[in-house]
């Protein structure tokens, strides 16, 4: 029996949190099918079935996606993508993904974004990584801010998690638009983070930001060295970058933070007297990008010069830089596919990097110099909520 690509109904739902779960092997508890199930719009997803059976699911979530300078892009985050292992290398992963990209189209956003839980998967579907994901670890121990860079006192107030959810949201919503990649969030949102946290969470707020953690207890038979990890931070003005950071590394009884919310460039280590006390534990592809409509995106965000570029893609030409985006006939300075065009939008991919890297080619040096002063911006993107 051939297999059908059809919205799920909600009939549908627990096959297909199953289906999901045992595809990334983990099991979705009933308190987690609840926390999840209102950020699901049944809408935008798909499931393949086999018969009766659902042997995959694919989705997507509504978002806006912040782009360099300021703007914002409708985006579709794809998600939830996922194929029984009976069904493996029959094409039905290829027509759930063109089924949710159809979708997307329909619905006019003109960025497809996701998470890959594998890195060797979504370049044949056109995705790029236009951003990269870090874990960190900080000794507490030897981690303090620099004498200057202490808030007064008062910055930092601690709230409790039924509080958070309405402070939370007017700061996110400033300081996710100062970070290309980063995505907006709507109460549902926030709520189900926070929730992820567990009732260990520990909130905490500053007029221009706020950092939620949870502490794991490590005693040591009296030489407590407690695990804290950061889950989220927000933080719109330097001020409140310091002022949260100073409250962290204030935090007594405590060995190891750790985190995977701090971008590349977090400017944390030049607060410290003690730069080594923050590691990079670990870097990994972060966000993979789609540009469904390559015009409005590249139209969306600003540039680091006046200059513009012509870039081929999969042999179409399009003039890109300050002065907008269009298609042209001339001579083209950058040759690439859609997938590493699409990894430039956010700035945080350099043309050199992918020439280097033999995704692209580039008419002259001179050429691939302009590009990356065009394309590069600051600061890096980075996304921290997931999707």
């Amino acid at each position: 029996m051939a297999v059908r690509i059809r919205p799920p109904a909600e009939s549908d739902v627990l096959a297909m949190y199953r289906t999901d779960g045992t595809a990334f092997g983990s099991h979705w508890k009933p308190e987690e099918i609840e926390r999840t199930r209102p950020t699901i719009e049944l809408d935008r997803f798909r499931i393949a079935l086999d018969g009766d059976d659902v042997v995959g699911t694919a989705g997507s979530f509504g978002l806006e996606m912040t782009v360099p300078g300021g703007g914002t892009l409708s985006t579709g985050g794809v998600t939830w993508v996922s194929c029984a292992v009976t069904h493996r290398r029959q094409g039905v992963l290829r027509a759930l993904i063109q089924a949710i990209h159809d979708d997307i189209d329909a619905r006019d956003e003109p960025l497809a974004a996701l998470g890959a839980s594998e890195g060797g998967i979504y370049e044949r579907f056109h995705y790029g990584v236009a951003s990269l994901r870090r874990g960190i670890e900080i000794d507490r121990r030897r981690a303090q801010l620099r004498p200057e860079y202490r808030p007064p006192s008062g910055a930092v107030r601690l709230v409790h998690p039924d509080e958070a959810v309405a402070l939370f949201l007017p700061r996110w919503d400033r300081a996710r638009r100062v970070r290309p990649g980063e995505i907006d969030r709507n109460e549902v949102w926030m709520r189900m983070l926070l929730t992820e946290v567990g009732d260990a969470a520990v909130c905490a707020v500053h007029d221009d930001g706020f950092a939620v953690w949870k502490t794991e207890p490590q005693w040591n038979m009296g030489h407590a060295a407690h695990e804290v990890w950061l889950h989220d931070m927000a933080a719109a003005t330097p001020e409140a970058h310091a002022a949260l950071w100073h409250t962290l590394l204030s935090l007594d009884l405590t060995g190891p933070i750790r985190s995977l919310v701090v971008p590349l460039d977090d400017p944390l280590p030049y607060l410290l007297t003690d730069r080594r006390a923050l590691r990079t534990t670990v870097v990994n592809d972060g966000l993979w990008l789609n540009l469904r409509d390559i015009k409005r995106c590249f139209e969306a965000r600003t540039y680091g010069t006046d200059d513009d570029i012509v870039v081929e893609a999969d042999g179409v030409r399009w003039r890109i830089g300050g002065g907008g985006c269009r298609r042209v006939r001339t001579r083209a300075d950058l040759r690439t596919d859609h997938a590493s065009l699409s990894a430039l939008l956010l700035g945080g991919v350099r043309p050199s990097t992918l020439v280097t890297g033999r995704r692209m080619t580039a008419r002259d040096a001179d050429v691939l110099r302009r590009a990356d002063a065009l394309f590069a911006m600051a600061p890096e993107p980075y996304c921290q909520t997931g999707f």
